[in-house]
């Protein structure tokens, strides 16, 4: 097994990692407070996946032709939006870089996903990944705090921590589990999209106990939009494209029919999202076709004086990945954006990309953690990654079967 292998299941086992430094420079605060999301992040992941870049170029390896060019397109592009138009460039640059670093890494990790040695370990370190983050999840929530795991990059909190994610269960407030990860929506996709993997592998009675532990995890994360991925997800098994879109619009009419149940907590959450995503499409309305450069959205936010539910500023980017590039990166990059994902499901020829570019859809379309943070872009060109291989799967997709 060469050394870019072993860097790539490294990439792997350390995606759950939060090892991270925070550098937070003038650029970084926003009405006099530090915004993570515009801070300097230094993760422990980005050395692992360097450093598989690095030894997939020196051993002669190549990129897959089809994809090169939009990959190109679209990261020249950020940088040149960044330069040109951002209203803050360092923090914008700084995002590209990692969007390029991790773009690339799709690339290779599209050739090194089919080696046959790859092939035989990749089971093992899903495996592994799943059941020690669900494990770390269960537990959370069973404790109603977090563990000292601090070494694993795990975040300390108790249920009464400011800011920390909660639900309601039979009337009584609990505290939603975080793993590893910087919130359990994330958790939960992190889940999904590791479970997706593993189910293209061959069976067998490890995988089936990791599938039921880590479905559970996934269940007590409480992240509504895990919950639809994995049903859309079981119904894209079953179902071509046409009928699975059918049914997802019955759903979402169904969430609509019933909105007057939700509790208070609930509809004031989708009525912040809704204020995000009127006031994205106004800071939009500036500069449709260029945005305001990447990772810029806050500050602009934080002129239109908003308070969240939680009684604080709103500052917090707008629950809609594409609706969020719109805004940073103008009509032009979503465009690109868009075209890259086309030529991306133009590739799936089996039931776990189908599977995997639903649960994409999804996640993308209710939240933004996929688009802004660093675990969630490496699931995001992971997903890719996966997508754009050309895996010996079993459940491929008939012609018949196949999406139209």
């Amino acid at each position: 097994m060469s050394k870019s292998d072993l860097l790539f299941l490294a990439v792997l086992a350390s995606l759950p990692l939060q090892l991270n430094k925070f550098f937070f420079f003038d650029f970084s605060y926003v009405l006099g407070l530090p915004i993570d999301y515009r801070a300097v992040a230094i993760y422990a992941s980005d050395f692992v996946v360097a450093a598989y870049l690095v030894f997939f170029v020196l051993e002669k390896n190549s990129f897959p032709k089809q994809f090169f060019p939009i990959v190109v397109t679209f990261n020249l592009y950020l940088f040149a939006n960044s330069l040109f138009f951002s209203v803050s460039k360092e923090i914008s640059l700084f995002f590209n870089f990692k969007i390029f670093l991790f773009s690339f890494m799709a690339l290779a990790a599209a050739k090194t996903l089919i080696r046959p040695n790859v092939q035989k370990l990749l089971p093992k370190v899903i495996v592994f990944s799943l059941l020690w983050q669900s494990l770390i999840i269960i537990t959370q929530f069973l404790l109603q705090r977090s563990l000292g795991l601090w070494f694993l990059g795990e975040r300390t909190f108790d249920s009464s921590t400011v800011n920390i994610a909660h639900t309601q269960i039979a009337g009584v407030e609990a505290l939603r589990p975080y793993g590893t990860f910087p919130h359990p929506n994330v958790a939960a996709a992190f889940l999904l999209i590791y479970l997706i993997i593993l189910a293209s592998t061959k069976r067998g009675k490890p995988k089936f106990f990791t599938v039921i532990f880590s479905f559970f995890a996934i269940v007590i994360t409480n992240s509504q939009a895990a919950l639809l991925a994995t049903a859309a997800v079981l119904i894209s098994q079953a179902l071509k494209l046409k009928k699975l879109l059918f049914i997802l619009l019955a759903i979402v009419s169904t969430i609509f029919v019933f909105f007057k149940y939700l509790s208070e907590s609930q509809v004031a959450s989708i009525a912040e999202r809704l204020t995000l995503a009127q006031k994205a499409l106004e800071i939009t309305s500036q500069n449709p076709a260029f945005g305001i450069g990447s990772l810029n959205f806050i500050s602009e936010l934080s002129k239109y004086n908003l308070i969240s539910i939680g009684q604080i500023r709103l500052l917090q980017p707008v629950h809609n990945v594409f609706l969020l590039i719109l805004t940073e990166n103008g009509l032009i990059g979503l465009l690109l954006f868009v075209l890259l994902l086309f030529i991306v499901a133009k590739n799936i020829n089996t039931r776990p990309k189908l599977a995997l570019f639903v649960a994409f859809l999804i996640f993308a379309s209710l939240d933004h953690f996929l688009w802004t943070l660093q675990q969630g872009q490496l699931l995001l060109f992971l997903s890719i990654a996966y997508i754009i291989s050309k895996q010996p799967n079993p459940h491929r997709l008939s012609y018949k079967n196949s999406p139209k």
